[in-house]
């Protein structure tokens, strides 16, 4: 659900300095001024090492162990995986590692808490089965298989509680996102306290 327009209000935010942004998987295309462009394994890797655009993405890439052994990248940084030690689902307050959750989005989460975010807007997580194209972009090359959205929304709901015990606010405001687990918001109020605060 992602669009051109959400990605222009964050922008103006960061420029504003009122956050931090990372990108997950194509996200980048839409905001090439993100911090960090976050993917969790190297096919998305390979389909996009060569793109102009992404080689051309001035923040941190970031993959995660396991994945990362296939990547032959040196500005791509490799997180460990803390998955496994038993930590599928949950939080790593480990900076030397994160909990996949099963999705990238999951993991980026997990390295905002890592970097010491306090309050986390999520944009463009819908987590629900497709009724057409499973992306803002289209497809990837290989779709994922419906049971995985169950799975999504499993992470971000097992997640919940860890979250609240280490301090940090999650604001979903993907309007029609089937994660539950959050309050939802609309992008340009969530955006509008992000900028009122010091």
């Amino acid at each position: 659900s992602l669009t051109v327009d959400q990605g222009e209000q964050v922008r103006a935010a960061r420029e504003a300095g009122a956050v931090r942004v990372i990108a997950v998987n194509d996200a980048y295309r839409l905001a090439p001024f993100a911090d960090v462009c976050y993917f969790a394994d190297s096919e998305w890797w390979g389909w996009h090492k060569d793109r102009p655009q992404f080689r051309a993405f001035a923040g941190q890439k970031c993959s995660i162990a396991d994945s990362g052994a296939n990547i032959k990248d040196p500005a791509v940084h490799i997180l460990r995986n803390a998955n496994g030690r038993g930590h599928s689902f949950g939080l790593s307050l480990d900076p030397k590692q994160i909990v996949t959750g099963s999705n990238s989005g999951y993991q980026a989460l997990n390295i905002a808490v890592l970097a010491g975010a306090k309050t986390i807007l999520l944009l463009g997580f819908d987590a629900r089965e497709p009724t057409g194209k499973t992306h803002w972009f289209g497809d990837h090359p290989k779709r994922e298989p419906v049971a995985a959205y169950a799975e999504y929304r499993k992470a971000f709901s097992a997640g919940e509680s860890a979250i609240k015990a280490a301090g940090v606010r999650v604001v979903n405001c993907s309007p029609d996102s089937a994660i539950d687990s959050f309050p939802k918001l609309e992008l340009s109020d969530a955006l509008s306290f992000a900028a009122a605060r010091p």
